[in-house]
């Protein structure tokens, strides 16, 4: 118990410390979330929270997008600074022409999968063929599906694929859907499950797709050098700190800023997210980059392949 009440007050601390240093903060900053705000942006959340933004002189405007297929292009046409987009997207992103750098990284493993309900006939991913299969994301999920589906030798001809973005578990349960791609394992796996629904659950990882970061953060590549970017990757870091060292007083803080969060499957959310944070937010596993690039331009994801640091990079020195 000394350890919860000393965590306790360090997050009272945190917090008191952010209010002293909001009124210091001199550059906005707007980030477009890839998703409705939620636990996936928890490092986010603590940079505002633990006044770590603002102590590097930035106020960050957390913002969540209207359609998530528009994040990265708002960045790449200069509406925004930053974007949360995903490690699987990058290559398709720089492949398309669009000006996109990966600048730091919130979730360092695979969360996504294909996520279908028990008692419908489908136990392995062979079973999706003539199925119909729900996608969030336009193009990026829409590839790794297709790539997964390849591994148990069924043709993108043989689903049909449509648009579903937030209404996934709802068109799960009433069966317009057979399955989804886009179904985070520490979310609406949750979710159904928490509905006392059995789902079934294809894993990236368990279907040819090479590791990858889930959550990564985008700038445009011409803000390469840009001071602002890397006073932001060295807040985000601390914040990251801050929440792996106390990450249940930042919760509390969460569902109180945002009384929309504080539910059983939030709560159950954060506690599954944090295992998947990555530690370094600054950290750059170039390899990793490569091999899944390697994999996309072998699956026909992407046209042609591009060095490491035309797309990713550690913007400031570990």
């Amino acid at each position: 118990m000394l350890r919860r009440r000393h965590l306790l007050a360090t997050g009272a601390c945190l917090c008191a410390t952010a209010s002293r240093a909001t009124a210091a903060a001199d550059e906005k900053l707007t980030v477009i979330l890839d998703w409705l705000l939620n636990p996936n942006h928890a490092a986010l959340f603590a940079g505002q929270h633990t006044g770590a933004f603002a102590r590097a002189g930035l106020n960050i405007d957390l913002v969540a997008p209207s359609d998530p297929d528009s994040p990265a292009r708002l960045v790449a046409a200069g509406q925004a600074d930053l974007a949360v987009s995903y490690g699987t997207q990058i290559n398709m992103l720089d492949d398309a022409g669009l000006p996109l750098l990966r600048v730091a990284t919130l979730i360092d493993r695979p969360l996504n999968t294909i996520m279908a309900l028990a008692g419908r006939g489908i136990a392995t991913l062979a079973d999706l063929r003539g199925k119909t299969i729900g996608i969030s994301v336009g193009g990026v999920e829409e590839a790794l599906l297709y790539a997964m589906l390849q591994s148990a030798g069924v043709k993108s001809t043989d689903v049909t694929v449509v648009k579903v973005t937030y209404s996934m578990v709802t068109a799960l349960l009433t069966h317009r859907l057979d399955a989804a791609i886009g179904a985070f394992r520490n979310d609406e796996v949750l979710q159904v499950r928490q509905m006392g629904v059995q789902p079934v659950v294809f894993l990236p990882e368990n279907a040819g797709v090479p590791a990858y970061d889930e959550l990564i953060l985008l700038t445009n590549r011409d803000r390469r050098n840009d001071p602002h970017i890397a006073r932001f990757v060295r807040a985000l870091q601390q914040a990251t700190q801050n929440l792996l060292a106390a990450p249940q007083p930042i919760y509390q803080a969460f569902t109180a800023a945002h009384p929309e969060q504080a539910t059983a499957i939030s709560q159950a959310s954060w506690a599954a997210t944090m295992p998947a944070i990555a530690k370094d937010p600054n950290r750059l596993d170039g390899p990793r980059y490569l091999n899944f690039q390697n994999f996309a331009l072998a699956h026909g994801i992407i046209r042609k392949a591009l060095p490491l640091n035309a797309f990713a990079t550690q913007i400031i020195e570990s």
